[in-house]
């Protein structure tokens, strides 16, 4: 196929008409991997949480894995057609662990009947909240969930990996469906990311293009540092992803780590 072939009109808006896909696209992720990561950080830090909040948790694929090891889990997703997936796993789940719950909620705006031991949020997923107080009205939420002494982590693509246009990428040699190809443009100005996505897929009707144009802001650590104490969050640390290390100039994706007070 011909990336000028690939091109279409038809466009959605961000995490819709993706989220049928969305298990399809992230097959190739360690999700094991992930959480092995965040487990050790945990025990670093002598933290053995019962009860975890997975914010922005998509179609709930990290979710569902917490809780098979026991974990109470719930997630929350401002995307209705990707908590729609996550919920409709339940079924082929049931008898593996404690049920999670699932809540379409915007993370700045998270309302819950219960706290949690801790908090996470995976894949970059607070990239995609482009106003800055947005992003503190989240952390402020999750503070507001958290049980005294409990943890949130979290990753991010850095301002150096979404102006280097790391998200650049297809898959247009594959013979697997969805195919896609991704173009990012990056303002340095408003360290704003936007990426144009297109995709073909397979669907009930026979192969379908469409597109979807998602966004993404960088956040300076300072940045993150002054929101995440502003929630009243202590102890924060960066690290370089998936090591124990401080972040550099070049870090691409960084963990980072707070505490609400005892």
């Amino acid at each position: 196929m011909r990336p000028t072939q690939f091109f279409t009109e038809s466009s959605s808006p961000q995490f819709t008409r993706v989220a049928r896909v969305y298990d399809d696209l992230m097959a190739g992720i360690s999700y094991g991997l992930w959480l092995c990561y965040i487990k050790e950080l945990w025990r670093a830090r002598a933290l053995a949480p019962d009860s975890v909040l997975d914010v922005a948790c998509g179609t709930g694929n990290v979710t569902y894995r917490l809780a098979a090891e026991g974990y109470e889990t719930w997630g929350v997703d401002y995307s209705q057609p990707m908590i729609d997936i996550a919920r409709s796993k339940l079924p082929a789940y049931r008898g593996r662990g404690p049920a999670p719950q699932f809540e379409c909620q915007n993370a700045a705006a998270i309302s819950l009947p219960r706290n949690f031991d801790a908090a996470v949020s995976l894949f970059d997923s607070l990239n995609y909240i482009l106003d800055e107080e947005d992003l503190k009205r989240a952390f402020a939420a999750v503070a507001r969930h958290l049980n005294p002494g409990g943890v949130f982590m979290f990753d991010v693509n850095t301002v150096f990996a979404l102006s280097h246009r790391f998200f650049d990428q297809d898959n247009l040699s594959s013979q697997r469906f969805p195919l896609y190809r991704w173009v990012s443009h990056w303002d340095p100005e408003t360290r704003l990311c936007t990426i144009e996505m297109d995709f073909r897929t397979l669907g009930e009707n026979g192969i379908e293009d469409f597109h979807e144009t998602h966004y993404q802001r960088g956040y300076t650590t300072l940045q993150l540092r002054q929101g995440l104490e502003q929630a009243g969050l202590t102890d924060v640390e960066f690290l370089h992803a998936f090591t124990t290390r401080p972040p550099s100039g070049r870090s691409d994706r960084i963990y980072v780590i707070s505490r609400k007070p005892r």
